[in-house]
This record gives structure tokens, sequence and C-alpha cells, in this order.
């Protein structure tokens, strides 16, 4: 019979810790949209919706190819 370590505390460490600040990315794109759009930003407020658009497409991306490999 063979020991197989799935993951270390350190690779689980590290995980949590970006999982963390990618939604806090997120969280901190979708304010900022929020706020610029409240005070008729409207540049501000387009790019910082794109933004949560394509940090919540890539999270998608990386989901699907770590689930298929």
């Amino acid at each position: 019979m063979q020991d197989v370590t799935l993951a270390s505390a350190s690779s689980t460490a590290a995980l949590t810790l970006g999982l963390s600040t990618y939604a806090a990315l997120i969280l901190v794109s979708i304010a900022v949209a929020i706020a610029a759009a409240r005070r008729g930003q409207r540049r501000r407020a387009v790019i910082a919706s794109a933004v949560v658009g394509l940090l919540t497409l890539a999270g998608l991306v990386i989901a699907i190819i770590s689930s298929i490999a």
C-alpha cells in the first residue's frame, strides 16, 4: 500500500490566500462600479464592470480547466 499526500498544508494555505484575494478583487471592483455609477462617472463604472466580467470569466475558465485536469 502506498501513502499518497493530496495537498500539503502550505499549498492549501496558498490556495486559500489566492482565492480570498481573487474574491476581494471582484468585490472591490463591484464597489467601485457602484460608487462610480452613483457619482455619474460613467467611464469608471463601465471599466470597473468590465473588470468584474473579466475576473468572473477567468474564474470560470480556471474552474473548468481544473476540473478536466
